[in-house]
């Protein structure tokens, strides 16, 4: 079986681990902090997950730079990403190095609780969030381009 490894940054409320936890019931994978992957051994996994919140509207800077350092000619990559809102494709920068990288599958995004700045003022918004259906629609998509 294909093994699967997912580099990932989730800080304030752990919107997007709880996701990679929903998907971990699903399908068996190593969950890679982003301060571990220095000492991960990325070359036993032939499926590349890369994880994270959206900072000042991006990806994680530290994700993104990770990317761009990996090799990743032989891997299956996707990304997996939580948000307090989608208005913009966060993705679209560290898509467009993984389609010239690797084999890119794809992306999954749903909304995360979010507090971030002026938003603690008003409690936040997307607070029941992630929930039971975005864990089914995660867990849909590893299934989707894992066992496909």
């Amino acid at each position: 079986m294909s093994r699967v490894g997912v580099i990932f940054v989730s800080v304030h409320h752990e919107n997007t681990l709880k996701i990679l936890q929903a998907m971990k019931k699903e399908i068996e994978m190593d969950l890679i902090p982003i301060n571990y992957v220095k000492s991960a051994d990325l070359t036993q996994y032939t499926y590349l997950g890369f994880a994270s919140g959206i900072y000042y509207n991006k990806l994680s800077p530290a994700l993104l730079k990770q990317i761009h350092k990996l090799d990743l000619k032989d891997k299956k990559t996707f990304i997996v990403y939580t948000c307090g809102s989608h208005y913009k494709k966060y993705e679209a920068e560290a898509e467009d190095m993984l389609k010239a990288k690797s084999t890119y599958l794809g992306t999954f995004y749903c909304r995360g609780y979010d507090t971030f700045g002026p938003l603690k003022l008003i409690g936040g918004i997307a607070k029941k969030h992630p929930n039971i259906k975005d864990e089914r629609l995660a867990q849909a998509f590893i299934s989707d381009i894992v066992l496909r």
